[in-house]
């Protein structure tokens, strides 16, 4: 156990030296973290315009500029108040988690009611293979940390 804080770049410097996790840390605050927020910025642009676009998908344009006013107002908060930022990513998380509750509430409602016509042939046509299932999984958890 590596008692140093740095999370991977301490366990990269004591296991291959000093270049190792210097490329790390250079491409993490280069590369990895922009394009994940990027990313980020860009699936809730298209989400959060979507409604205004019932009929089509939102012009790219707006999509863009979007996600270009979501990553200059995160960064003015950030840059503002450390606290201010808390106090939004705690407002954000308990809006989240509240979603989640009522998705899930709204979820056994209706199954109580009998509505689970969705459910009646849920896996026909899949694969049972430990294979299949693995291979499902792992596809999951990158699609998670990715977008």
């Amino acid at each position: 156990m590596i008692t140093k804080s740095g999370a991977e770049y301490s366990y990269l410097i004591e296991a291959f030296g000093s270049l190792v996790g210097y490329l790390y840390s250079w491409t993490t605050v280069m590369v990895l973290k922009p394009s994940s927020f990027a990313i980020i910025t860009l699936s809730f642009a298209e989400y959060a315009s979507a409604p205004f676009y019932p009929d089509c998908t939102p012009p790219l344009v707006v999509i863009k500029c979007l996600s270009a006013a979501a990553i200059v107002i995160i960064t003015g908060v950030n840059c503002l108040s450390v606290k201010l930022a808390r106090y939004v990513q705690n407002f954000f998380t308990a809006a989240k988690l509240i979603i989640i509750v009522v998705i899930v509430v709204a979820g056994i409602v209706l199954m109580a009611q009998g509505n689970t016509e969705n459910l009646s042939n849920a896996f026909e046509g899949s694969s049972t293979s430990f294979g299949a299932i693995g291979l499902a999984f792992y596809n999951g958890l990158w699609a998670y940390d990715g977008w």
